[in-house]
């Protein structure tokens, strides 16, 4: 069987447990609340508590305002919303193996849904957060526009690069404790080269093609540019392609390193 095949095979078998992975999905998302009295509001609180702040600090405080005197709140909220789902998948996905050994462990157990598990569950409070965010986009009169609509291909670009980092990430993981150690100080940097609380105009302009490398710099442009102008940023075919020439490989090499390595997660766990 070729390598091919076997990628092909992969995905057949996430396809097939699209059920386990609903239900593992609701399952993860009631239990994180289980005996709070805000139960799953507080999916929602949490991330708009970070939101007001940051709206305090740079709006109120520093009067910054965003490109084109674009208020900052809408600025701000329209990078953070994809960098949410990013970073929370990706924290939860690197250590979904260990943190399920008990299931991992058990042969009939198909491991790979662990990550989608998490994206599913984390979509929930992406959608809520998008639906605040239509509404300050309505509200301060920028939209939202008929370009709305591809926000859904943002999240699917977005769905393909999380993936492939959190098989590839959670697969080595398994055998490298520190790496869940390392990705939060990485997600930390990471938030801070990406254009969420600054904007791109700070930078001199012979030096902005370098942020195009930034594969999460595409997503959140992208689902700013969908949600508050008439114009798409993917319609630039070059970031796009740049975007998937680095995502591409990421997701056939994530599910590759995870299924190559899965036999031996039981003997290490």
């Amino acid at each position: 069987m070729t390598i091919f095949d076997r990628l092909v095979a992969f995905f057949c078998k996430l396809y097939r447990y699209r059920g386990v992975i609903w239900a593992m999905a609701v399952r993860d998302l009631a239990a994180r609340y289980v005996g709070s009295f805000g139960g799953i509001l507080w999916t929602v609180v949490h991330p708009l508590a970070t939101v007001i702040i940051y709206w305090f600090v740079f709006s109120v405080g520093f009067k910054a305002r965003g490109p084109a005197g674009m208020p900052f709140v809408l600025y701000f909220l329209s990078g953070f919303v994809p960098w949410l789902l990013f970073s929370e998948v990706l924290n939860s996905s690197i250590n979904a193996v260990t943190a399920n050994a008990q299931l991992v462990k058990k042969t009939v157990f198909p491991s790979e849904i662990l990550p989608l598990v998490h994206l599913t569950s984390a979509t929930f409070t992406h959608l809520v957060l998008l639906a605040v965010l239509c509404f300050l986009v309505r509200y301060y009169g920028y939209g939202p526009t008929l370009s709305t609509i591809y926000t859904v291909y943002y999240y699917g670009a977005l769905t393909c690069f999380l993936l492939g980092l959190s098989w590839l990430f959670g697969s080595l993981q398994v055998f490298h404790r520190d790496l869940g150690q390392g990705m939060s100080v990485v997600l930390s940097l990471w938030f801070w080269l990406t254009p969420i609380v600054w904007s791109v105009e700070v930078i001199p302009a012979q030096y902005r093609s370098i942020l195009e490398y930034n594969p999460i710099y595409y997503i959140v442009e992208g689902y700013r540019a969908s949600l508050t102008t008439d114009q798409v940023v993917w319609i630039n075919w070059r970031g796009g392609l740049r975007f998937w020439a680095v995502t591409g490989p990421i997701f056939l090499m994530g599910a590759y390193v995870f299924r190559r390595l899965k036999p031996d997660f039981a003997d290490v766990l």
